[in-house]
């Protein structure tokens, strides 16, 4: 087998392999270590002081986890940056492969 070939064949293994385990192995989950509120009034108190803290100056992002519960709109983003970082990849590959061959002065 070609060598070029080869090495793409591989890589596009790891990356299919990377999409799909990845994302199933639910690593996020560091902040819902505690039980959860048992009644309503305990769980709104809990949202208003989320709210309050998001609010104040320096609390940057949403707190949400990216490979929270959304696994497949990771999957989805994931395939089209894939997508489109390999096909740009593939351009300069052919471009290159089928340039005209000059040879070299000095």
């Amino acid at each position: 087998m070609n060598k070029p070939i080869y090495l793409a064949t591989v890589t596009i293994a790891l990356l299919m392999g990377v999409a799909f385990v990845f994302p199933a192995l639910e690593v996020a989950y560091g902040q819902y270590v505690s039980e959860a509120p048992s009644n309503v009034e305990e769980q709104l108190k809990l949202a208003k002081a989320k709210v309050a803290n998001a609010k104040t100056a320096g609390a940057y992002g949403s707190g949400t986890s990216m490979l929270g519960t959304n696994v497949n709109e990771t999957v989805i983003m994931i395939a089209v940056l894939a997508a489109i970082f390999g096909g740009v990849a593939a351009a300069f590959f052919i471009k290159g492969r089928s340039g005209r061959k000059e040879a070299a002065t000095s």
